[in-house]
Order: C-alpha cells, then structure tokens, then sequence
C-alpha cells in the first residue's frame, strides 16, 4: 500500500488538536476493519477518504472542547438583550470572541467549515430568563 505511509504521515492544521498517534491509531483500526471485510468477503472501506473524513470529525471535535468552557464563560458573564435580534448578533460577536482567544491561546484556528447554529447555542448557554 503506498498511500499508507503517506496518510499515517500527512500533516495538516489539525495537528495540533490530532496527534500523529491518533492518526496512526486510526489508520490502523481502518486497515484492521478492512482486513476482517477481506475475509469475510464484504466491501472494502476507502481508507483515504474515509482516514480524512474520521481525522476531520476528531478535530472538530476536539475544537470544541477547547471552544465550550469559553463559550460558557463568556455567555454567562454578559448581561442579555430581550430582544431576539440584539441576543442573536450578541452571541455571534461572542462566539467570533471565543474563536479568536482560541486562536490567539493556543494558535488553533476553527476547523469547522459549516457555521455554528446559533440559535442552538443560545439555548444551552444563555441564562433561561433571556431565552422567551
């Protein structure tokens, strides 16, 4: 298999969230499931694409841990607006807010390519009576 070493290897911006043990870890648990599918006779994963789909998925999962208990600390500390409007662009400058002392803490930038859905995450972290 020439792409294994490349994939156990490939660095990317997820290397400080995903260690190059946690790759190899990987790969390997996909070439050991791709290997009981070969006898079993079953289909083959497509360990590249299915390898970076996994090590995405791990990295922002692990952003997301650094990214809560900022989120939280900072929901918490802000008096909120009534309205719907004023609560929403509050907790996006807020979110914007955590993403950049991530970023600034840690040199990790966000690795999610879909927006957060804001409204789910007012819901969690704002205080209840800001949530009517």
């Amino acid at each position: 298999m020439p792409w294994a070493m490349l994939l156990a290897n490939q660095t990317t911006g997820s290397d400080l969230l995903v260690s190059g043990q946690d790759k190899q870890a990987l790969f390997e648990m996909l070439c050991h499931k791709n290997s009981i599918r070969r006898r079993l006779g079953g289909r083959q994963i497509d360990i590249p694409t299915v390898y970076r789909r996994k090590v995405k998925l791990m990295t922002e999962d692990r952003f997301m841990q650094l990214l809560e208990p900022i989120l939280v600390e900072k929901f918490g500390a802000v008096d909120w607006p009534t309205g719907f409007t004023p609560r929403l662009l509050l907790a996006v400058r807020l979110h914007k807010d955590a993403i950049a002392e991530i970023q600034e803490n840690h040199g990790i930038a966000d690795p999610r390519t879909q927006n957060p859905d804001m409204l789910q995450i007012i819901e969690r972290l704002a205080p209840k009576e800001c949530r009517h």
